[in-house]
């Protein structure tokens, strides 16, 4: 059950990326904590549980245990099934639920993120050890399981389909009168990255708060994300990463929009937004802004 920390873009920027070490640290502090999006591990663990992690060592993790560990490219949350050693190394191998036959080799401490503590389904804790149901229970939950799988694959369908929608002109333009007309709530924030440890880990601040002349060490800011969010979500609708070149002008490295919002227009307020933000910290600010007017980042 492989998952990606804040979608692509919030995504894409995940603990994997990150390090290790980082996400450990978070963990001894309460501070990880990983959505479940696939069925690999149903009924414990459900697409959209929320899972609280804690850091741990292998040599202290319990068979039936169930851990985040990661791979080159993702991260994972499996049932651990064994336990070993290996030129004194302690190590785990674990398996998904669903495939008890098949295991996914030998896991050490480089690789093991910690040891889920807690599982939140619907804003409310639930059990995760293995239950041996009733056959009654059993058929509900096999049931339940294929609509799961079904909705996924139209979920799927949807994300290949909507694209092809969005570039219509005509929805472009329905989307832009709903934006006018329905008035959603929206606020900024800024994302202040800590620049040893990439973009993963961050400070927020508010845009009113925020200046580019200089961050929380006095010094200049060389890149910043600033993210739009509606009606109060706390995930972001939209987001447009900026960095400073060698010569001391921005530009935009990286835009995104949520694909519900495609063709709404809110690159371009965010692009506005910045701008805002530049000409009130920058003095040099016709030069910076027209920089984001012309920059090559997608329209969304």
């Amino acid at each position: 059950m492989s998952q990606d920390v804040f979608k692509k873009n919030q995504a894409t920027k995940s603990l994997v990326g990150a390090s290790l070490d980082i996400g450990r640290v978070l963990a001894d502090r309460d501070g990880v904590t990983f959505r479940a999006d696939g069925t690999c591990m149903y009924p414990a663990i459900r697409p959209g549980d929320i899972l609280r992690i804690q850091s741990c060592a292998a040599a202290d993790v319990v068979v039936g245990d169930v851990v985040v560990c990661r791979r080159p490219t993702h991260l994972f949350c499996h049932r651990v099934a064994a336990r070993g050693a290996e030129e004194g190394r302690a190590y785990i191998v674990t398996r998904q639920d669903r495939t008890p036959d098949e295991s996914d080799g030998p896991t050490f401490d480089e690789n093991l993120l910690g040891v889920v503590v807690a599982i939140e389904r619907r804003g409310k804790p639930v059990p995760f050890q293995p239950t041996s149901p009733s056959w009654p229970l059993y058929l509900y939950f096999a049931l339940r399981l294929k609509m799961i799988e079904l909705r996924l694959r139209i979920i799927l369908a949807w994300r290949d389909l909507l694209p092809k929608v969005q570039a219509n002109a005509f929805y472009r333009r329905m989307m832009r009168i709903w934006l006018a007309v329905a008035h959603p709530q929206m606020s900024y924030r800024v994302r202040l990255p800590m620049p040893a440890l990439g973009d993963a880990v961050y400070r927020q601040l508010s845009p009113e708060t925020f200046s580019v002349q200089k961050d929380w060490r006095g010094r200049p800011v060389q890149r910043w994300t600033l993210l739009l969010h509606l009606n109060g979500s706390p995930e972001p609708a939209a987001w447009m990463t900026l960095s400073r070149t060698a010569a001391g002008r921005w530009r935009v490295d990286e835009s995104f929009v949520s694909a519900r919002y495609r063709g709404a227009g809110l690159t371009v307020l965010l692009q506005r937004k910045a701008q805002d933000i530049l000409q009130k910290d920058d003095p040099s600010k016709e030069e910076r802004v027209s920089l984001l007017r012309t920059s090559s980042a997608p329209l969304q």
